[in-house]
C-alpha cells in the first residue's frame, strides 16, 4: 500500500499553512518510506480569498472568537510556541514579495533549501516583533538568515542579492500557482491536494485533517484513540 503525493498550497501570512507546513516537513521521511512526494507550492492567500469569495477570519466574529482558542492549540500540537497574531495582520499579508522569492528558490534550489527557507519566513511573520516583508530590507535580512540542519547559512551575501532581484521575474510563476489552487477548488490554506496510488485526488482544507489524507494514501499511522484507565498501549 502508499504511494502518491501530497501538494500542499500555502502562504506565510496563513497561520495554519504555518501548522500544516511544520506537520509536513516533520513527516517527510516517513512519507517518502510509504513512497509518498511532498511539493509545496507558494501561493498568494489573498487573491485566493477574493477570487473565492471567501472571508478572512477577523471579518467573521464568531471564526475570530473560536480561533482564539483552536489558534493556540494547533500551535502546541506542532510545538511552535514563540508566536502571537500581529495586529496588523492586513497589513502583513500582502506577502507577494516573499512568495516571488520563495518562487525564485524553489526553481533555482534544492527542495531542501525552499523548505528552510519556508520556515524561516514562517517564524519571523508569527514571532513578535513580525516581520513586514512588504520592506525589502527585512526580507533580504531574513534570507541571509535561513539555515540548514547543521546551523550553516544556506545562501551567500551574493545569492541573496540575485533572489531579491530575481523576484520580478517570478510574478508570473506565483500568480500562475495561485490560479491552479482556484482551479482545485480552493477558498483558503493550507489547501492540500492529495493524489493516492490508484491516482485517484482529493482535496483536504486546513491543518487537522492529515487522519483522512493518510487514509486516502492508504499508509498506516497511529490515530487517537481513547483509553479505559490504566489501559496501556
Amino acid at each position: 500500500m502508499g504511494g502518491g503525493r501530497i501538494d500542499c498550497y500555502l502562504d506565510i501570512a496563513s497561520l495554519f499553512s504555518y501548522v500544516a507546513f511544520v506537520d509536513l516537513l516533520g513527516n517527510l521521511d516517513k512519507l517518502a518510506a510509504n513512497g509518498v512526494e511532498v511539493e509545496f507550492h507558494p501561493v498568494f492567500l489573498g487573491g485566493i480569498m477574493q477570487a473565492s469569495g471567501n472571508k478572512p477570519p477577523w471579518m467573521l466574529p464568531a471564526k475570530l472568537k473560536y480561533l482564539r482558542y483552536d489558534s493556540p492549540r494547533a500551535m502546541a500540537a506542532r510545538g511552535i510556541t514563540n508566536w502571537a497574531s500581529p495586529a496588523n495582520l492586513f497589513e502583513l499579508a500582502r506577502t507577494q514579495s516573499p512568495l516571488r522569492a520563495l518562487h525564485h528558490i524553489k526553481a533555482s534550489y534544492p527542495p531542501a533549501a525552499l523548505h528552510a527557507t519556508f520556515l524561516a519566513l514562517f517564524r519571523r511573520f508569527w514571532a513578535p516583533p513580525h516581520a513586514n516583508f512588504t520592506d525589502d530590507a527585512v526580507l533580504a535580512a531574513t534570507l541571509a538568515e535561513v539555515v540548514d540542519a547543521s546551523g550553516a547559512r544556506v545562501f551567500s551575501d551574493d545569492e541573496v542579492k540575485a533572489i531579491m532581484g530575481a523576484r520580478d521575474g517570478m510574478k508570473d510563476s506565483l500568480k500562475a500557482e495561485t490560479a491552479k489552487a482556484l482551479d482545485l477548488g480552493a477558498f483558503g490554506a493550507p489547501w492540500i491536494w492529495v493524489t493516492n496510488k490508484a491516482g485517484k485526488a482529493q482535496p483536504f482544507f486546513g491543518s487537522d485533517r492529515f487522519g483522512q489524507i493518510y487514509n486516502h494514501l492508504g499508509i498506516e499511522y497511529q490515530d487517537v484513540q481513547v483509553l479505559v484507565p490504566g489501559a496501556k498501549l
